[in-house]
């Protein structure tokens, strides 16, 4: 099995591991590529494609030229331990002993906008650089065309016949994968609250609760989506008259 998450707005180079032993994101001569014309960008033009206060746009100015391909453990930290936003808080790294962490390692993946597809242990700077903002360079229109046929390929090199993907990721980040080319059966999650007697999907308990399965997944070792079907944290329980064979929901 295999799992993917969208990253996260929010970064923390300063939280590091020792489970961890640091490893080069596997498509860091793209990101390179990427990087070189984000570098030339104004902070006005950043503002503007990302629609983010002047403020912000100085902030990630300033991080543009100070990144680097191979940057030190000081300017870095393993993308499961960088990002910080509510994903990632569901997910709680941190606090997962070295057997999830190691689990998390074999099967867990996360988009971005500027890396392509990573692994927990893969080196990241800070950066701010969303998929689904038209961001064109070269020939390529937007980072989807540019990522699409790359991190597709590399999900079916990855992965193992019969093996699944649980899609865990925004539908902004989801996108970038080719669900035609790809040779395996993805997996769709949705997350309800029961308030005032219905059902209502809240954004920020979304995101929560799928960290929450990630977690949940490193924890008990699933291996299958029977295990999958199992995630009870935080109050979830599966909905099986609502969920099907290729949707996963649950409510709480």
């Amino acid at each position: 099995m295999k799992i993917i998450t969208s990253p996260a707005k929010l970064m923390n180079v300063e939280n590091s591991t020792d489970l961890l032993k640091s490893t080069t994101p596997k498509f860091i001569e793209e990101a390179v590529l990427i990087h070189a014309h984000l570098k030339q960008k104004s902070p006005k033009y950043l503002s503007e494609l990302m629609e983010i206060s002047p403020k912000l746009a100085d902030e990630n100015w300033e991080r543009n030229q100070n990144w680097k391909a191979k940057p030190t453990a000081k300017e870095s930290s393993p993308a499961m331990f960088a990002f910080t936003g509510e994903v990632y808080r569901g997910l709680d790294a941190k606090t997962l002993d070295k057997s999830a962490v190691d689990y998390l390692q074999k099967n867990y993946r996360m988009l971005s906008g500027l890396y392509g597809l990573l692994k927990p242990s893969d080196k990241v700077m800070l950066y701010r650089l969303e998929m689904g903002r038209p961001f064109s360079f070269d020939s390529y229109k937007n980072l989807y065309e540019f990522w699409r046929e790359k991190i597709t390929e590399q999900l079916n090199a990855e992965m193992k016949k019969g093996e699944l993907l649980l899609h865990l990721a925004s539908n902004e980040y989801g996108k970038v994968i080719d669900r035609k080319k790809l040779n395996h059966t993805v997996i769709d999650f949705e997350f309800y609250e029961l308030r005032d007697g219905k059902l209502k999907t809240i954004v920020v308990y979304t995101k929560h609760a799928r960290g929450l399965v990630v977690r949940f997944c490193a924890e008990t070792n699933a291996q299958t989506l029977n295990d999958v079907k199992a995630f009870n944290y935080e109050g979830y329980l599966i909905d099986e008259d609502k969920s099907t064979d290729t949707k996963l929901v649950f409510t709480r």
